[in-house]
């Protein structure tokens, strides 16, 4: 089984988006500010994704020729909107010869967004992902995803 673009204009079912679980590996924090008016904050995390915890076939075979770009994939929580693969999309994944990167739309302007990211940065705690895509590009040198739903969870024991 291939993977096919995906052409509807209503978000698939929930069975027709496999899910990825990529590994949290590490977060950056920072502020880019470019001028006294306008600062952005920027919170980066990076993710590592093995083929074997694949578990969709055909996404499994498209992803392979990139699982070294799998290897250091970036998402990026943003503060605001970037250009959406679908108007339901919460998020992009885009992937191409050289990188990996994930986007997940308005994601500080959700209501606990800003707590989680500090949540994260807190010691001892750990995380983990669950993210459901639905592919959009599927080219001979560039898949793009559009993002459905993801589910971040961070873990820390209360003492």
């Amino acid at each position: 089984m291939t993977l096919v673009a995906y052409t509807g204009s209503e978000c698939p079912p929930g069975d027709k988006t496999p899910a990825i679980k990529p590994r949290l590996v590490s977060w950056t924090s920072r502020i880019w500010r470019e001028s006294p008016e306008r600062s952005f904050p920027l919170f980066k995390i990076e993710a590592r994704l093995e083929m074997r915890d694949v578990d969709d076939r055909a996404l499994q075979e498209a992803l392979r020729p990139y699982a070294a770009q799998l290897q250091k994939m970036v998402i990026v929580p943003l503060a605001g909107e970037t250009t959406r693969l679908a108007p339901w999309a919460v998020g992009r994944f885009d992937i191409d010869s050289k990188s990996a990167y994930m986007f997940f739309h308005d994601f500080l302007g959700a209501p606990n967004g800003m707590l989680m990211l500090h949540l994260m940065q807190t010691a001892g705690s750990s995380s983990d992902i669950v993210i459901s895509l639905v592919p959009m590009i599927v080219e001979p040198q560039r898949l793009a995803f559009a993002v459905s739903t993801y589910d971040l969870g961070i873990h820390a024991r209360i003492s």
